[in-house]
């Protein structure tokens, strides 16, 4: 890592006067970690030469270790590198808490790249006072993300939309959705009995994919708003009287990845609904790059 200044939940590291640093003379080449250290499993068939994969896995979350110290271009005088204890414990409210925040490293081609990180500290001292820390970074996830990717559509009944996923890792994500209906649900009376909101289906319909799978709500009504959380697997509507727990199916939308090539500009991801509504899809691409 080379750069001079991080973003760690919308404060910055040169807000504390701070700036990373190597406090290790030698130099040289380093090795850091991309995202994208993976364990195969292999095994050979009965009789076979050759090895297949039985399953892969990623060897752990991403991690990263590096140091920060006191500017050296905002003191006049070495002592003035020491870090006061008043500062150390504000240093350390910061970055040491229990909950994942943001992290963003301050350089060029890195600004809409962003990990999910906890931080463990170490104090760096000389001569017995602290004039910086080792930090370690523990991510959420073995890779990675950019800022969220935000698309609105408006949907027609049975008219097919897309979606390109830019994700690094093949697989799926679970998608955010924010879904407004547009139709009152073509209510009708039978024998004088209201027969309720029509139900809203939004299925995935790429022909290279075998995964065919339907979301579907019941008793969706005009104007009605559903939020769906596809990181948590939460939803949400704006009627409370709608009893999402029995209408959903809890069938979270996906979107998929697939590696197409030298020139894969994403995955082409198809949905269709069944009747007219606003859609708003956002999602953090994956990446698969070391800090």
């Amino acid at each position: 890592m080379y750069a001079k200044d991080f973003e760690y939940d919308g404060q910055l590291l040169s807000d504390y006067g701070l700036i990373l640093c190597n406090f290790d003379s030698n130099k040289g080449l380093e090795t850091v970690s991309s995202g994208a250290d993976i364990s195969f499993n292999q095994f050979s068939p009965s009789g076979g030469n050759h090895f297949l994969i039985g399953s892969s896995t990623y060897d752990s979350a991403y991690t990263a270790t590096f140091q920060i110290c006191r500017n050296p271009c905002l003191v006049s005088s070495q002592d003035e590198m020491v870090i006061s204890t008043e500062e150390i414990s504000a240093i350390q409210r910061w970055l040491c808490r229990k909950k994942y925040y943001k992290f963003k490293i301050i350089q060029e081609d890195y600004e809409d790249l962003y990990l999910n990180v906890v931080f463990s500290t170490k104090q760096i001292e000389l001569q017995g006072e602290v004039i910086g820390f080792e930090l370690t970074l523990l991510t959420d996830a073995d890779y990675g993300y950019l800022e969220d990717v935000s698309v609105e559509y408006n949907c027609l009944a049975d008219t097919p939309f897309y979606f390109y996923d830019i994700s690094d890792e093949e697989g799926y994500i679970r998608p955010n959705l924010e879904i407004t209906f547009l139709e009152d649900g073509k209510n009708e009376f039978v024998n004088d009995e209201l027969i309720k909101s029509k139900v809203f289906k939004l299925q995935h319909c790429e022909e290279d994919l075998l995964d065919h799978k339907i979301t579907e709500i019941q008793n969706c009504s005009y104007n009605e708003k559903i939020v769906i959380d596809g990181k948590n697997q939460l939803i949400s509507t704006s009627f409370p009287e709608h009893q999402l727990s029995n209408d959903f199916n809890y069938t979270f939308p996906r979107l998929y990845s697939i590696y197409n090539g030298l020139l894969d500009n994403g995955t082409k991801n198809i949905f269709i609904t069944n009747i007219d509504c606003k859609i708003k899809l956002s999602y953090s691409p994956i990446r698969k790059i070391g800090l």
